[in-house]
């Protein structure tokens, strides 16, 4: 095994704007042991010619360039394949990382060889606003959290054990172009990781209307197989139909009939009555969850009966942080 610590993999396509301060700032870590796969997603704009810039002055850059965008499934499968660290660090090509994230993950992950993967605070940053985001620390918690596709980790702080991905021969979904990240966590989870995150702020995350991650209805429509499988995973008591009437109602802005609504709090009333942890998910935060979905969509119900509706379709839970 090389002796190398960290292989941080970033995937980038049409960023040559952003770019550079993105690649300063891993240039500028307190961490050396290191190096950095940039792997170019078919880019149309200057983004080659920056990569390569950067590639003829430090060695630690490797650079691998695909001839037409795939997306970001494949750009970051194809990073972490040629990695060659004992950890494997996410980083996008528009966000900022700390001066000290590299040591502190590294210290982390040493000190703490039953966690697979972990991330860490961030500060959003937005046009016009600075937040902080502060994320589920521990991994009974993250995992509940995983079923709101969202908010689990903020993806560019991950830092994941390479050897783990080898022995269960896991990557990044080449065919996913949105919530990739979430898909994997979901496989990992299956697989036996363990989650973290860490309690330090390590990252600035901007988000703009160029992220990929940006909320669309098809991105919306993509989340509810990724609830269903992992509802399938927490709950293996309910049938697949049942699974499947769940999932629906936890949907954002997926429009389900009077006959699914009431199909899908009979499976959630089923749910709740299950407190047994499968992979070391925390039922309690799972039923608050769910319970919120159930009471939004029997408002939803009261509303349609009152206005003599029965037949029309309903707009189920919206799952809130």
């Amino acid at each position: 095994m090389s002796g190398l610590a960290i292989s941080v993999v970033m995937p980038n396509y049409n960023r040559a704007d952003r770019l550079s301060l993105a690649i300063d700032s891993l240039l500028a870590q307190t961490f050396t042991d290191f190096e950095l796969i940039v792997v170019d997603d078919g880019s149309t704009d200057e983004s080659l010619d920056v990569i390569a810039r950067y590639a003829a002055r430090d060695s630690r850059i490797r650079f691998l360039s695909l001839p037409i965008n795939g997306g970001q499934g494949i750009a970051r499968a194809l990073g972490n394949d040629a990695a060659e660290g004992r950890y494997i660090a996410v980083m996008d090509n528009d966000d900022i990382a700390f001066p000290q994230r590299l040591e502190t993950q590294y210290a982390f992950m040493e000190s703490n060889p039953e966690i697979t993967l972990a991330g860490s605070n961030a500060i959003k940053v937005m046009p016009n606003q600075r937040m902080q985001m502060r994320l589920p620390e521990m991994d009974s918690a993250i995992k509940a959290r995983l079923l709101l596709v969202d908010a689990a980790f903020v993806h560019p702080t991950v830092i994941m054990r390479r050897d783990f991905l080898r022995k269960h021969n896991l990557n990044y979904a080449a065919e996913r172009r949105g919530d990739d990240d979430y898909e994997f966590y979901n496989r990992l989870l299956q697989a036996g990781a363990r989650f973290a995150n860490m309690p330090q702020t390590l990252l600035e995350y901007h988000r703009h209307g160029g992220n990929t991650s940006s909320n669309t209805p098809r991105l919306q429509q993509d989340k509810l197989p990724l609830r269903r499988f992992l509802l399938g995973l927490f709950y293996p008591d309910l049938t697949g139909r049942e699974v499947l009437d769940l999932a629906r109602i936890m949907q954002m802005h997926l429009k389900v009939n009077i006959k699914d609504a009431y199909a899908g709090i009979l499976a959630a009333e089923k749910a709740m009555r299950i407190q047994v942890s499968q992979f070391g998910e925390d039922h309690s935060i799972l039923n608050a969850f769910i319970y919120r979905a159930v009471m939004r969509l029997e408002q939803a119900l009261k509303k349609s009966v009152a206005l003599n509706q029965g037949d029309a379709n309903l707009e189920p839970a919206v799952l809130g942080s």
